[in-house]
C-alpha cells in the first residue's frame, strides 16, 4: 500500500549543529522487544491476520489473486497454525535482506496489495518464540526457523533444502499453545468472513463461516444484522471499513464532520463500507485506522456517497407505490425506529422535501387524526387499536386502546364502525382465528370511526388504507374464543366472601382466576392483637410488590427467614380497617417487619458484618466495580503495606465477609420492602473516603481498560503492570 505523502516545511538557523536519530547497537534488544510485544493487542489475531494479508498479497504480486489462501487451523492433534500462499515465493536473498529486517517491505510503491509498513511478517514473535517459514521456489523447498536467540534481537536460520513437486508460494507454521485453539478458531472466523476469496480452511471441525444478514446493500456498502462474530468485539454492531479484505472498526466520533454533522449516524450503524486501498491509513498494528486528514477525507466522502445511494434507491420505490398507503408502509419498513439495521440512520439527515408522494412531502408512516389549529382541536375520527395483550392472570386476550393516528403496517387490518354495539365478539376473531371472515390472522386491528369533518379529512390526508365494515364481519360466540368461562363449581361459596370482612391469607396458592381464591374468611379476638394488612376488593393497598401472590409470597419469605409464624397475619378490608390503624395491639407486617429484623441483627449479633458490608458495597458503587474490587489482587506484590492503596485492600478484606451475601441480601429485600432504614453501628472503616484518596493519588489507576480487570481477562501481564505503577507511586511520594 503506498503510504500517503506528509507536507512540511523545516526552518533551520544555520547557526546550530544538528544530529540524526538513531538506535544504538547495544538498544536494538530493547526495539524489537517493543516492535514484538507492544504493537499488536490482540496477538492471536494479529498472527492469523497479517500472514494471510501476507498470503493474499503473494496471490496479487504472481497474478493469483482469485485463487484462495489455504489456512490450517491448529488442533490437539496437530498444535501449528499454519497459512499457504501460491506465490512466487522466497528466495535465499528476500528473506536475508527482507523478511528479516523490521520496516523493510516491497509493497510501499503499490496500492494493489495490502502490506507496507514491514511489520507483519514478524507478527508471531508478538504471540510466541519461533515460528517456520517453508519457501517452494522452482522445484526447491527450503526450511527457514526465526527465533529469538539469547541476544533477544532474533534469526533466521536455513534448516535444509531439498527437491518438491508442490507449485510456488511460501507456507508459515507458528506453533500454537493447546489453550488458544478454539481462539485461533474464532478468530479466523471473524477475520475471514470479511475476505472476498474466502480461505480453505483445514484442521478444525468448528470452524464455520457464517455470513451476516443482509439488510440492504448499495455499489459500497452492505447493511447488515451481525450475528455476533465479528472480530471487534465492542464493535460487533457498529460500522466496519472494508481495506483489501482487512476489517477496521470505523469511530464517527474520531471524525471532524464539520458541516458534514448529520452524516454522522451512517457510522452508527452495523455497516460494512468498501474502500480501495490507500483511501484510508491504519495503525502500525493494522488493528485501527488513524484518523488523518486524509482518512477523515475519505470516510466522509463514502458517507456522502452512501446517502445519496440510499435516497435514490428510496425515491425509486417511491415512484412505483399505488397508493399513499403503499407508500406509508415502504417509508415505514425502510424507516423503522427501533431497527438499528435498517436505514432509520436516514430520519436525522432527510430534508422536508426529499421524499414526495403524489406531490405531498412524506415524512412519516401514519395519519394524525387530530389537529389543532388556532388553539381549536379536532378530531375526525375515534381510532382504537385491538391487539392480543397480556393479562395480570398470564393469559392473551384481544383488548382495544385509544389512539391519536392511524399507521400504516403490515399484517394489520382497518375496520370503519358503522355500528354501535357487538364490537369484541367482531373484532376478536381477526386476531385469534384463523377461518375468521377474512382468512387470515392480523396482529393488529384499527377500529376507525368517522367524526365530524372525517370525508374532508380523508381527502386532504389522502387517507386510502383498504378498509371493512364493522358490520360486514360476522359476530362470534365470545365463549367460544375463551373470553367468558363457566362459573366454576362452589363459586357460591367465594362469592360469599364479598360481605366478609376479616380473612387468612393462602400461602402457596399461586396465580388464580378471581383474586379472592387467594383468601379464605376467619374470625380474630380483636382485643388479642395480632398482624395485619389492607385489602381493597382482595388486593393489597399497600403495593410494595406486585400482584396479590408476590405480596403474600414475600410475607411468607421473610417469616421464614426471620423464623416468625406466618399463620398470624390476617387481612382486613378497607371498609373496617380504620379500628385496626388506631389499636395499639395491631402492628402492620411492615412494623413487625422491621422491629424483627433490627432484633434478628442483635441476637445473631452481626451489627459489625452489616455495617461493614454496607460500607463496602457503598463504596464500590461510587466508580465501575471493577476497579474497587480488583485491588484485594494486587496487595501480595505491593511492596509497602503503609501507603494508601494497600491500607484500602486490607481493610477491603477485612470488611467484604463473603460468607454474609445470602443473610445481607435477605436482610436488605426486606428493609427494601419495609421502606423503614435499618439502624447499625459505624463501620470499621470508612472505605469511600480512603477510596477517593486513592483515586486521588493513583490517577493512572483509573485510566487502565476497564475490561482487562475482568476476571476473564486479568492476567499476569496486567496485574504486574499495574503493581510496578503502585510501587513506583508509593517510593516516589515517600521522597
Amino acid at each position: 500500500m503506498i503510504t500517503p505523502a506528509t507536507n512540511s516545511t523545516l526552518k533551520q538557523s544555520q547557526q546550530f549543529q544538528s544530529v540524526s536519530f538513531g538506535i544504538k547497537h547495544e538498544g536494538l534488544a530493547h526495539i524489537f522487544n517493543v516492535l514484538r510485544n507492544h504493537v499488536y493487542s490482540d496477538k492471536i489475531l494479529a498472527v492469523v491476520r497479517e500472514y494471510s494479508a501476507n498470503s493474499l498479497d503473494a496471490h496479487v504480486e504472481s497474478g493469483n489473486q482469485d485463487r484462495p489462501i489455504e489456512v490450517t487451523l491448529p488442533s490437539h492433534l496437530n498444535l501449528a497454525f499454519k497459512v499457504r500462499d501460491y506465490g512466487l515465493g522466497l528466495s535465499e536473498d528476500q528473506v536475508r535482506n527482507i523478511y528479516a529486517n523490521y520496516g523493510e517491505s516491497t509493497k510501499r510503491g503499490t496500492n494493489e496489495q495490502i502490506g507496507q509498513l514491514g511489520l507483519g511478517s514478524k507478527s508471531a514473535f508478538a504471540y510466541g518464540d519461533n515460528f517456520l517459514i517453508r519457501s517452494f521456489q522452482n522445484g526447491i523447498v527450503t526450511l527457514y526457523n526465526a527465533f529469538i536467540d539469547p541476544s533477544q534481537i532474533g534469526q533466521i536460520a536455513k534448516l535444509h533444502s531439498e527437491s518438491t513437486t508442490e507449485e510456488d508460494g511460501v507456507e508459515i507454521e507458528v506453533p500454537v499453545k493447546s489453550n488458544d485453539i478454539d481462539i485461533f478458531r474464532q478468530k479466523a472466523q471473524g477475520l475471514f468472513k470479511y475476505f472476498k476469496i474466502r480461505p480453505i480452511v483445514k484442521g478444525n471441525k468448528e470452524f464455520v463461516l457464517s455470513d451476516d444478514s443482509l439488510i440492504y446493500s448499495g455499489g459500497c456498502f452492505k447493511l447488515t444484522q451481525s450475528v455476533g462474530q465479528s472480530v471487534f468485539v465492542k464493535n460487533a454492531y457498529g460500522a466496519v471499513a472494508l481495506m483489501g479484505n482487512i476489517a477496521y472498526p470505523i469511530d464517527p466520533s474520531a471524525i471532524n464532520w464539520g458541516e458534514d454533522s448529520g452524516l454522522r449516524t451512517i457510522f452508527q450503524r452495523s455497516i460494512v463500507v468498501d474502500f480501495e486501498i490507500g483511501d484510508l491509513e491504519v495503525s502500525a498494528s493494522r488493528e485501527a485506522l488513524q484518523y488523518t486528514p486524509h482518512t477523515q477525507k475519505n470516510l466522509i466522502a463514502k458517507a456522502k456517497q452512501i446517502k445519496d445511494e440510499c435516497l435514490a434507491e428510496v425515491e425509486s420505490k417511491m415512484k412505483k407505490g399505488s397508493s399513499m398507503f403503499e407508500a406509508k408502509k415502504l417509508y415505514s419498513s425502510i424507516f423503522d425506529f427501533y431497527s438499528e439495521y435498517s436505514l432509520g440512520f436516514l430520519r436525522g439527515i432527510l430534508n422536508k422535501n426529499d421524499l414526495v408522494f403524489n406531490g405531498r412531502p412524506l415524512t412519516n408512516s401514519i395519519w394524525s387524526v387530530i389537529s389543532i389549529q388556532d388553539g381549536v382541536r379536532e378530531i375526525y375520527a375515534t381510532v382504537t387499536e385491538f391487539e392480543k395483550r397480556r393479562s395480570r392472570s398470564g393469559s392473551e386476550k384481544v383488548k382495544g386502546l385509544g389512539r391519536n393516528s392511524i399507521p400504516a403496517a403490515e399484517h394489520s387490518v382497518y375496520v370503519i364502525k358503522d355500528i354501535k354495539s357487538n364490537i369484541l365478539n367482531r373484532i376478536a376473531p381477526l386476531c385469534e382465528m384463523e377461518n375468521n371472515h377474512l382468512g387470515r390472522v392480523f396482529k393488529k386491528v384499527y377500529l376507525i370511526e368517522p367524526g365530524a369533518g372525517y370525508d374532508q379529512w380523508v381527502k386532504e390526508a389522502q387517507f386510502d388504507a383498504p378498509t371493512i365494515k364493522l358490520s360486514d364481519l360476522p359476530k362470534v360466540s365470545l365463549k367460544d374464543l375463551g373470553y367468558i368461562k363457566k362459573r366454576p363449581i362452589g363459586a357460591s361459596a367465594v362469592n360469599k366472601k364479598h360481605s366478609e370482612s376479616v380473612f387468612k391469607p393462602l400461602f402457596g396458592k399461586g396465580y388464580t382466576q378471581a383474586k379472592s381464591e387467594h383468601f379464605e374468611s376467619t374470625e380474630v379476638d380483636f382485643e388479642a392483637g395480632g398482624i395485619w394488612f389492607e385489602i381493597d376488593r382482595f388486593v393489597p393497598v399497600d403495593t410494595r410488590c406486585h400482584g396479590i401472590n408476590n405480596y403474600i409470597n414475600f410475607i411468607k419469605f421473610a417469616c421464614d427467614f426471620l423464623e416468625l409464624d406466618h399463620t398470624k397475619v390476617i387481612a382486613v378490608k378497607t371498609k373496617d380497617s380504620n379500628k385496626f390503624k388506631t389499636s395499639d395491639k395491631w402492628k402492620t407486617v411492615a412494623k413487625w417487619f422491621s422491629e424483627n429484623v433490627e432484633k434478628y441483627i442483635a441476637d445473631n449479633k452481626i451489627e459489625q458484618k452489616y455495617a461493614d458490608q454496607s460500607e463496602y458495597f457503598e463504596a464500590e458503587k461510587i466508580d465501575y466495580g471493577e476497579y474497587f474490587n480488583r485491588i484485594t489482587c494486587l496487595l501480595d506484590g505491593v511492596n509497602d503495606k503503609s501507603k494508601e492503596m494497600a491500607t484500602l485492600g486490607k481493610h477491603m478484606i477485612e470488611m467484604r465477609h463473603k460468607e454474609f451475601d445470602e443473610v445481607k441480601q435477605k436482610i436488605d429485600k426486606i428493609c427494601n420492602w419495609t421502606k423503614i432504614p435499618l439502624k447499625s453501628c459505624k463501620p470499621s472503616h470508612d472505605l469511600s473516603s480512603e477510596w477517593e484518596i486513592v483515586k486521588s493519588k493513583y490517577p493512572l489507576y483509573k485510566m487502565i481498560d476497564g475490561c482487562s480487570l475482568n476476571d476473564w481477562r486479568f492476567n499476569s501481564e496486567t496485574k504486574q503492570n499495574v503493581i510496578n505503577y503502585i510501587n513506583m507511586i508509593d517510593s516516589t511520594a515517600a521522597r
